[in-house]
């Protein structure tokens, strides 16, 4: 049977949200956006459940990591804590709606999810995976730590020089600075100082590894 990797997302302080109606429509075009923009990553495609919860199916593809991180882009006015988990699927696979799929993945997800619950390392960590077996889950998972991490610490600055690049497709440690620096208006040695205070390339370069292992132990599969 085929082994896929599911994706629980948890909206954090949902439940106070004022205006719950406009939040879910914002949450709602930003998986639509993610569908769109990512189908290469999507087995079946984001879909908001519980109101405070979306999941997907997602497929081994190079730019997955990206695609989370545009994701958290999209929601910043809503962070999340994110589950994935590796395993079969005991139901039938609707490519356009998660709603309704079961099955190790999902249940392994939501191992993953839990987990985050109890261990964030007082709001650094925001991910964790499971299914892949204890040697692969732990370097992942440390991988996973470690980029968190750096994340968390970034500045306003920081986090908005990360969301550009994101906007311009750069998802790689090795770009054209002064052209990038160009674009966004600022000297290539200022570009320098905030990747290197931010650490922002050795988060890709982390970002990067996870990706890569997902993808080879899932084809290996």
């Amino acid at each position: 049977m085929n082994q896929y990797l599911a994706m629980i997302g948890d909206l954090k302080g949902s439940r106070h949200i004022a205006d719950r109606a406009q939040a879910q429509l914002q949450i709602k075009k930003a998986l639509e956006e993610i569908n769109h923009s990512y189908p290469e990553c999507i087995t079946s495609k984001l879909t908001l459940t519980l109101g405070d919860e979306f999941q997907a199916l997602l497929s081994p593809c190079p730019r997955l990591m990206q695609m989370l991180d545009e994701l958290a882009m999209l929601l910043k006015d809503f962070p999340f804590r994110m589950g994935l988990g590796y395993g079969e699927i005991s139901t039938a696979i609707d490519s356009n709606i998660s709603i309704g799929a079961d099955g190790q993945a999902y249940w392994q997800a939501r191992d993953a999810i839990e987990y985050v619950h109890d261990n964030n390392a007082g709001g650094k960590v925001k991910t964790h995976i499971c299914g892949f077996g204890p040697q692969k889950d732990e370097l992942l998972n440390a991988l996973f730590e470690a980029s968190d991490t750096i994340k968390h610490g970034w500045t306003n600055l920081q986090t908005d020089t990360f969301h550009h690049m994101l906007r311009q497709g750069i998802y790689t440690q090795n770009f054209e600075q002064n052209i990038f620096a160009q674009a966004i208006g600022i000297s290539q040695s200022s570009l320098t100082k905030r990747l290197s205070a931010g650490n922002i390339k050795l988060y890709l370069k982390i970002r990067g590894l996870i990706a890569k292992s997902i993808r080879e132990w899932q084809h290996e599969d």
